[in-house]
């Protein structure tokens, strides 16, 4: 693939990056607890953009992985905007204390309405706003986008370039956690890490994991015997994870739990209005 390509493609990406940015610029001016989880994507985002203009991995397909970036920020980006338009454009008349997942519209999708339902819980933490909105965009949106592009041509001969995406995008998790500490909670790795058996999500290997389980979900989507299925499970995975996250089976951890959201404050701070979001290329 030649370099002029790689580099539309990174510019695409770099623009999806942008919208991301100007996103977490918003919720970190309201307080709004969706800006941790734009944050985690715009700096993961910005490491595949920078991947594409260094040709670090050299991925075969470049305008292949722009357009499975570019159709996965549109899910996300219109599940938040059909949150935002529930929200009503006024900040200070929007629904103040615990919402439940049935009391948004169905025009945000099952998965994210139990997220934003999540975090509005009183003691709600910094890594559980990143796991349960990770978990809703790799087990659901993910295997959707990759169905989508699937409808324009058959993507199974794309694995060599999704797998390079996932070793990329994997190798940047420790990184971004720090970032994320810096920013929202200085004390991210002394108290959210009370949840530490519980986050391997946001792990390099479990994105790995994730990503691979959403494109054996896409297969199960393009076969018409077992998409339904397919759908009802991803649209029920997100509430799963939440439910088993915050109430272990375990009965000793699940007080543990009980008592700390009781005890805890969530402990977060959020960046000055002024601090910029540096968008073109990997903060250092």
């Amino acid at each position: 693939m030649t370099g002029d390509a790689a580099a539309v493609a990174a510019e695409r990406v770099a623009g999806v990056a942008g919208e991301l940015a100007a996103r977490v610029t918003a919720y970190d001016a309201l307080r709004d607890h969706r800006a941790v989880f734009a944050y985690t994507y715009f700096r993961l985002t910005s490491d595949l953009a920078a991947g594409l203009r260094t040709n670090n991995p050299p991925f075969r397909a470049p305008e292949w992985v722009a357009d499975l970036s570019v159709s996965l920020a549109a899910a996300y980006f219109a599940a938040m905007d059909a949150i935002d338009t529930w929200l009503g454009p006024v900040p200070d008349a929007r629904p103040g204390g615990e919402v439940l997942s049935a009391d948004l519209p169905e025009t945000v999708p099952e998965p994210w309405r139990d997220v934003y339902a999540a975090s509005t819980v009183r003691h709600s933490y910094v890594l559980e706003e990143v796991l349960f909105s990770m978990m809703a965009h790799m087990s659901y949106d993910l295997p959707l986008a990759l169905r989508a592009l699937a409808a324009r041509g058959d993507v199974h001969h794309r694995i060599a370039d999704f797998h390079r995406m996932n070793s990329l995008l994997a190798s940047s998790v420790d990184v971004v956690q720090a970032e994320i500490a810096t920013r929202y909670c200085r004390r991210l790795r002394s108290l959210d890490r009370l949840f530490v058996r519980d986050d391997e999500l946001f792990t390099s290997y479990g994105i790995r994991v994730a990503r691979g389980l959403a494109w054996f979900n896409c297969d199960r989507l393009l076969d018409p015997d077992a998409s339904a299925e397919a759908l009802g499970s991803i649209s029920r995975s997100t509430a799963a994870f939440i439910a088993e996250f915050r109430s272990p089976d375990d009965w000793r951890r699940r007080r543990a739990f009980q008592v700390l959201r009781a005890l805890v404050p969530s402990r977060r701070q959020w960046p000055a209005p002024a601090a910029p979001v540096a968008v073109g290329s990997s903060p250092g």
